[in-house]
């Protein structure tokens, strides 16, 4: 059984800024069960009742998935895309440059 995997992951950042990708609904579900209790909040709610009202049938999964990015996106965990020993050896080396702005 795939658990009700997820089409696209949601990457997170971990840790020391290492990525981890929440590929199905449980695992959703078991990082929420997690979270520290002093951080959790409405949006924590809303996403573990998302969750659980996936698994019972009543949102679809990726209903479920787009309240965990939110969730995600608010606890500012996203993850960025670069991981934190490489963005220092850029700036190390000089290499690094700001990004552009419009």
């Amino acid at each position: 059984m795939d658990d009700m995997r997820l089409q696209i992951p949601v990457a997170i950042a971990v840790g020391a800024g290492f990525k981890r990708d929440i590929t199905t609904l449980a695992e959703m579900q078991n990082f929420l069960k997690e979270w520290p209790q002093a951080r959790r909040g409405k949006i924590y709610d809303t996403t573990l009742r998302a969750c659980e009202m996936a698994r019972a049938g009543h949102l679809t999964k990726d209903q479920a998935r787009r309240a965990f990015a939110t969730f995600v996106d608010a606890a500012g965990i996203a993850w960025s895309g670069i991981d934190p020993v490489t963005a220092l050896r850029l700036a190390r080396t000089g290499t690094a440059r700001p990004l552009a702005t419009p």
